[in-house]
């Protein structure tokens, strides 16, 4: 419990999980949230044990009209799993994860994250298609859609969800799926935390142990000629979804496999990923490396388990961080000319451009099937500054906002929930054309808009 005491019972009536207030020992621990930039001071910290318990710190909040915050993992980029005044729902005692290796299925409780869900399920030599570091929330990024590492083989986080148990904002639990409450399901998939508390996810799981990865650097010089391989092998029509072209626009990264000397320097760091046959991905990645030619560069065989740890340290709790992304339907001359002149004013060594290939099982979904609408899209550009002290603030957020300015023009249409600030057009942006039906289902299970503290979707006004 992070040294924090249980407040009396009576704190929250009908709660008998543990209840944490600003004047107890551990309240400054557990209001603590990942990005650093958001020092919120939440009126309760609610850690429910059960479905009642979420119903019951519900009601609470909405009797004294507190705003509602919901937290996983905590990682939330605008700071949305914390609030000011009101209460947190911290789901991290709802953390259980359980795996039956003969169904392929694994139950995931709200508050786990991706590392336990990775830990229980390569135990058998299963995976759950999620993100790439382990301290990630394995909520709240399922319900904004779940990009990650195994999304062209497997496809996104939401595409493997069967079930999940809601707490609805009038205090309902409800069990959703493609057969019960079809519409919140739906909802649920890439609509984020609007519709209700999440307390469990069950997903279907893939085989997979190990992968193959090649990690190259390049100087910035040569960085034009590294994108436009990439952009060739995800554009040819037979690349197989077993291979994944993400690349780093950064300075380069003090790693085991890179020359000291190199270390700081501005260029691109690719990482390209092979989920297949072990044997048949050296051969493929190798083939790229020789052609890439690359600084500095390795090639191996990792455990899935290490290379989903990998980045862990690198953006720990402490951080402070601010978020711009886009769709582009492809990386053209204009893109890249923009994207390269950026990069050359990177300053923090953590700050970066991330070019992240889609397509494969992502897009043979059909647009209609979930809440996420951007199925079609062949990149997600991403533009994480990050940085450690409040005296860089002004300069890191002023790189992300001119660098996404600078692209603007080449990104198709929207943005990925889950990468999103909270100065940004909000609900326009990432749900795309889903957002009058989601909408709709907003009004449903939550007209009086009780989850805000999101990308919000506003209920559907009720006919006149």
């Amino acid at each position: 419990m992070n040294g924090a005491r249980s407040a009396p019972g009576s704190a929250i009536p009908g709660f008998g999980g543990t209840v944490i207030r600003p004047d107890q020992p551990g309240y400054d621990t557990a209001r603590a949230v990942w990005n650093a930039m958001h020092d919120r001071k939440p009126a309760l910290i609610a850690r429910p044990r059960s479905e009642p318990d979420v119903a019951a710190a519900i009601g609470f909040a909405r009797a004294r009209d507190l705003p509602i915050a919901v937290r996983g993992g905590g990682h939330s980029m605008p700071g949305h799993s914390t609030c000011d005044g009101g209460i947190v729902i911290d789901l991290r005692e709802l953390s259980r994860v359980t795996v039956d290796p003969v169904t392929r299925r694994a139950t995931v409780g709200g508050g786990a994250l991706l590392g336990d869900v990775d830990r229980a399920t390569q135990r058998h030599g299963l995976v759950v298609p999620a993100g790439v570091v382990s301290h990630t929330g394995a909520g709240g990024l399922t319900l904004g859609g779940g990009v990650g590492r195994l999304m062209r083989r497997f496809g996104l986080t939401i595409d493997s969800l069967l079930s999940a148990q809601v707490v609805t904002a009038d205090g309902q639990i409800l069990r959703v799926s493609a057969d019960q409450h079809p519409g919140l399901f739906w909802a649920l998939r890439g609509g984020g935390g609007n519709f209700g508390v999440v307390t469990e996810f069950e997903f279907a799981l893939h085989e997979l142990s190990d992968l193959v990865i090649l990690a190259t650097f390049h100087p910035l010089a040569e960085a034009r000629r590294v994108i436009e391989q990439g952009r060739r092998e995800m554009a040819d029509p037979s690349a197989p979804d077993e291979l994944l072209w993400t690349s780093f626009l950064r300075r380069a990264s003090d790693v085991p496999w890179m020359p000291p000397e190199l270390v700081g320097r501005h260029g691109i760091m690719s990482l390209v990923e092979w989920s297949g046959d072990p044997e048949e991905g050296r051969a493929v990645l190798a083939k790229i490396g020789d052609e890439l030619q690359p600084a500095a560069s390795d090639l191996s065989v990792v455990p899935f388990l290490v290379m989903q740890t990998i980045t862990d340290d690198l953006f720990g709790h402490g951080l402070r961080t601010y978020i711009k992304a886009g769709f582009a339907a492809d990386l053209t001359d204009g893109l890249i000319d923009a994207l390269l002149d950026r990069a050359a004013l990177l300053r923090s060594p953590i700050s970066q451009v991330e070019l992240l290939a889609l397509g494969g099982a992502i897009a043979r979904i059909s647009p209609a099937a979930t809440a996420f609408p951007f199925r079609q899209a062949r990149w997600l550009i991403n533009i994480p500054a990050t940085w450690r002290d409040a005296a860089d603030d002004e300069h890191e957020i002023g790189w992300a906002r001119a660098t996404y300015a600078a692209i603007r023009a080449y990104l198709s249409e929207g943005s990925y929930v889950n990468f999103m600030g909270d100065d940004e057009d909000g609900a326009a942006a990432a749900y795309g054309h889903t957002i009058e039906r989601l909408q709709q289902i907003k009004a449903v299970y939550d007209p009086d808009n009780v989850f805000r503290l999101n990308q919000n979707i506003e209920p559907a006004a009720s006919p006149a």
